[in-house]
């Protein structure tokens, strides 16, 4: 049996993920921030995470589900989804493994649209990456069913290693300084799709509105999947040029990945 555990805002990672547990035999699909609500002892032998990179490393919530997954699988992988390059994610996947005396396996990367506002990849670069992709995830889960390894491979150098956190952690603080997540009331017509995607459940409905928590895990699904353009995280608001969501993913299928293994 196999798991594939994911983090997904905009649906990159979760089509990276259904695509990969799609060539793998007796394999399921479960949210990480769905699993942090309520740890189990995970009993795979194969165990998968996919997710995003944040400013060339992994998402902080990602790094706490390294941190607290009870898991002893024989065979561990982690595919990182990346609009131009995945910096220290894997080298970094590695290590919180390896602190728990965890061995990552296999690790590879994906290119997909950027949805991070600040960078979004050009139309012709979306095609191209969205074209490319089926290719690219049959190979990993190819590599995956033949119990690849390239853990000697994982670890990057002194660049990637301090370079890449510095300047990743800089890109994030810059994002985070743009402000919280807001709504424009004169826009909202109340449909929900925002709190229907948040994958750590922070946004609630309230007289038709929506809410915003303090869990917030920056990955901007509201606000590219708001049908309106209504939602901004202070001065970052995607428009016509950097606004991206996958064109084979729905609300429907992201909002799961918040909801418990009990609850599903």
């Amino acid at each position: 049996m196999a798991v594939i555990f994911y983090l997904s805002g905009t649906g990159n990672s979760l089509y990276a993920a259904k695509s990969i547990a799609q060539e793998l035999e007796q394999c399921r699909l479960e949210g990480i921030t769905g699993y942090l609500k309520a740890p189990y002892e995970v009993q795979d032998e194969v165990v998968g995470i996919v997710c995003p990179v944040y400013c060339m490393a992994l998402p902080p919530v990602v790094e706490d589900f390294l941190q607290q997954v009870k898991m002893v699988p024989q065979y561990i992988f982690l595919v990182v989804t990346m609009g131009a390059m995945s910096g220290q994610a894997l080298g970094q996947g590695k290590e919180l493994l390896k602190q728990r005396e965890l061995r990552l396996s296999y690790g590879t990367q994906v290119a997909l649209p950027d949805n991070s506002i600040v960078f979004p990849s050009p139309q012709a670069r979306q095609e191209k990456l969205l074209r490319n992709a089926p290719a690219e995830l049959g190979l990993i889960a190819r590599n995956i069913k033949n119990k690849y390894d390239n853990y000697q491979h994982l670890d990057r150098g002194f660049l990637w290693k301090y370079g890449g956190t510095a300047a990743g952690m800089w890109v994030l603080d810059k994002i985070k300084q743009f402000g919280k997540l807001s709504c424009a009331d004169d826009k909202c017509v109340g449909c929900g799709i925002c709190a229907e995607v948040c994958p750590a459940g922070n946004i609630t409905m309230a007289a038709g509105k929506p809410a915003f928590g303090s869990e917030c895990v920056h990955c901007f699904g509201c606000a590219h999947w708001c049908p309106q353009n209504a939602i901004s995280l202070g001065r970052l608001k995607p428009d016509q040029k950097t606004r991206y969501k996958h064109p084979e993913i729905t609300p429907a299928e992201l909002a799961v990945q918040k909801e418990r293994k009990d609850e599903i």
